[in-house]
């Protein structure tokens, strides 16, 4: 099965420094008459499973040099003790202990003579806890696509379900190594279909061209040329640090509707806000509005077995980091997400697939020698907000009661945040450079405070809208810095 474009910038992106892998973090509670070895229960149950569904199956060929098109193939043997692994924390097994342990796990690359993912069953929670953290290779999923494979139950009395490694059935041909003659026809389709989308997608590329040009008459459309540089735009090294928050979602809706803007809004806006505080205290918050890439997701192709891939498409936001104004940010932030998200309205999506990896070529660029970050920002960083599961979902009887999306880093780019919306509540992600971005905590810290200050500014109509918004039951990872008063969010780091 040959790469779409986006797909493959994903390989050619991975190095020591950077490797292109995504997770997540998902914290269970174990049913009232749990025994105490539980997880090892847990473990065993899905250890028990052979390796049968795609992408889990899909080992990558024709990498290095020599080879022209890197595809995926069904593996002939995949040891499931490789990619299932089993740990215990350290005493006291605090969320302090889980985060270090998960910032550890994400700063290790995938072996890439094997399938491309690991999941790791942790025991030594408080309150007999435990918790799953799964990684898996970007080229084989976006956030969506990852957040599909899931294969819990929403009932508790019927969660005995296979895990996602053998929830379907073999893969098809489709996916196979269908030999030269089979790849020469999906790629000769490939082609046809790029060459119907030039029209769609010169006009995306002379839009962009003329905004970065200044020549684009909407004042809110962010160009690809007027990011500055920050503290976030660096080379990154292979250390990795996490940080989490959390927040009910009516209370966001509650927010974006006295606001007059989306859930998607007032997530910039508490991120945007978490950002110029934190900048503002290293001395190092640029005079110019910070821009975020905010991935969009796109169509995505029901006949592609295994439900795997990127479909994925990313628009240019200004955060308003230059303006101390709550209000007036929120302006900002809203008009340039809808200017965005209507430019990309313009292009097929065909089209947009290559126009997001044309536009995304500069991070292609970091990965020559002495290049790096020397490469000009096209944005500072990625802001991404995932659909999740709406209900609760129970693995052997365990309750899920957090799902935490953690994201990948590249020269250039070293803080992401990814939300995920589960079960009535949003789970931020803050993935980050250990070396670069110090006390990463802060701004999980931060974006709790920040939703506060939109809460207040936007008046008591915001807390009254949901009076009885549940209070999240997640914990912080580690203690966070400079801690403040309790409020309606919390936050945890490694």
């Amino acid at each position: 099965m040959p790469l779409n474009l986006l797909d493959l910038s994903f390989v050619l992106m991975e190095t020591r420094q950077t490797p292109m892998h995504v997770a997540g973090l998902q914290v269970f509670v174990p049913p009232a008459d749990a025994p105490r070895d539980y997880p090892r229960q847990v473990y065993e149950y899905l250890r028990s499973f052979p390796v049968t569904a795609a992408p889990f199956v899909y080992v990558l060929r024709g990498i290095g040099p020599g080879h022209l098109l890197p595809s995926f193939a069904v593996a002939d043997k995949v040891d499931i003790d490789h990619h299932l692994r089993h740990s215990a924390l350290p005493y006291p097994g605090g969320q302090r202990e889980l985060g270090v342990l998960v910032s550890r796990l994400h700063s290790n690359p995938l072996d890439f003579d094997r399938p491309l993912w690991e999941i790791h069953v942790i025991e030594g929670l408080e309150g007999g806890r435990f918790a799953l953290y799964a990684k898996l290779h970007h080229s084989l999923a976006d956030g969506v696509s990852g957040v599909g494979l899931l294969n819990y139950s929403a009932d508790p009395a019927s969660s005995r379900t296979p895990p996602v490694w053998a929830a379907e059935s073999p893969p098809s041909s489709h996916h196979a190594a269908a030999g030269v003659l089979g790849t020469m026809s999906q790629v000769s389709t490939v082609m046809l279909n790029q060459a119907r989308a030039m029209p769609d997608l010169f006009r995306g590329l002379l839009g962009s061209a003329q905004a970065a040009l200044g020549m684009n008459p909407d004042k809110d459309f962010a160009s690809l040329a007027e990011a500055p540089r920050t503290i976030f735009n660096v080379n990154v090294t292979p250390q990795r640090r996490v940080a989490t928050q959390a927040t009910s979602l009516a209370r966001m809706k509650a927010i974006g509707e006295a606001a007059g803007g989306s859930v998607n809004d007032v997530l910039l806006a508490a991120c945007s806000g978490a950002i110029r505080r934190y900048l503002q205290e290293v001395g190092a918050l640029p005079r110019k509005s910070l821009i975020a890439s905010v991935p969009v997701a796109l169509p995505r192709d029901t006949n592609q077995p295994g439900g795997g891939g990127n479909a994925v498409s990313f628009a240019n936001v200004k955060l308003g980091t230059d303006i101390a104004d709550v209000r007036t940010r929120f302006e900002l932030i809203r008009r340039s997400s809808v200017a965005g998200r209507d430019y990309l309205k313009q292009m097929s999506q065909t089209a947009l697939m290559t126009y997001t990896v044309l536009i995304s070529s500069p991070q292609m660029l970091t990965r020559v020698p002495a290049v790096g970050a020397r490469v000009p920002p096209i944005y500072n960083v990625i802001i991404s907000n995932v659909p999740g599961p709406r209900t609760k979902f129970y693995l052997l009887g365990a309750e899920m009661e957090a799902y935490y999306p953690i994201s990948a880093l590249a020269h250039g780019q070293a803080l992401n945040v990814t939300v995920l919306s589960y079960a009535g509540s949003l789970h931020f992600g803050f993935t980050g450079c250990a070396d670069k971005v110090p006390h990463l905590q802060r701004l999980a810290v931060y974006t709790g405070e920040a939703l506060d200050e939109l809460e207040r500014t936007y008046g008591a109509g915001a807390a009254a809208a949901s009076p009885r918004r549940a209070k999240p039951r997640t914990r912080k990872l580690a203690k966070a810095v400079r801690p403040r008063r309790a409020a309606r969010t919390k936050a945890a780091g490694a």
